[in-house]
């Protein structure tokens, strides 16, 4: 089935059952694979016809998150802000399609979800590209003044004062 059917070839990035990795060879009875470890996987062709592979290399985007969730003290029009200025920052070239949208109000935070695509880099510049998208959402957080929920915690942990030290007082 796999030499009609084509569903990947040698070169291929291939994600199956709990294996992903590139693959190497196809043969008759076996598809051999090179891990992100580095390892070599040998997967019978049986598996291979029987599991679902998902072809990576066949995807027509690669998609970015954010999840952040944001300081209940953020005024509104300051959290409108915010997103705007994240809208701003993925109206880059490489960048395809995006959404920044508040997605909920716990009671310890604001949730603000983050997606975007690209197109089907290389996966050492996808993680170049959402490194930098990272780092300049969080240069708009501190330019803003914007903290992460739960960020400024404080916590402090006191000893009774003893009564000789309190002036008898209770």
């Amino acid at each position: 089935m796999i030499f009609f059917d084509k569903p990947f070839t040698a070169g291929d990035y291939l994600r199956v059952n709990n294996i992903s990795g590139t693959v190497e060879k196809i043969g008759l009875r076996s598809t051999r694979i090179r891990t992100d470890q580095k390892t070599y996987v040998t997967v019978p062709n049986k598996q291979m016809v029987d599991s679902i592979v998902d072809n990576l290399t066949l995807r027509t985007q690669r998609k970015g998150e954010l999840r952040l969730e944001l300081s209940l003290s953020t005024p509104a029009d300051q959290l409108n802000a915010f997103m705007d200025g994240i809208r701003k920052i993925l109206e880059k070239d490489k960048l395809q399609n995006s959404t920044v949208f508040l997605d909920n109000i716990t009671g310890s935070a604001f949730l603000v979800n983050v997606d975007y695509f690209t197109a089907p880099v290389v996966i050492e510049e996808f993680n170049a590209m959402k490194q930098q998208v990272n780092l300049e959402v969080l240069q708009l957080m501190q330019e803003m003044g914007l903290n992460i929920a739960g960020s400024s915690t404080t916590i402090m942990v006191t000893k009774p004062v003893p009564p000789e030290l309190a002036g008898g007082r209770d």
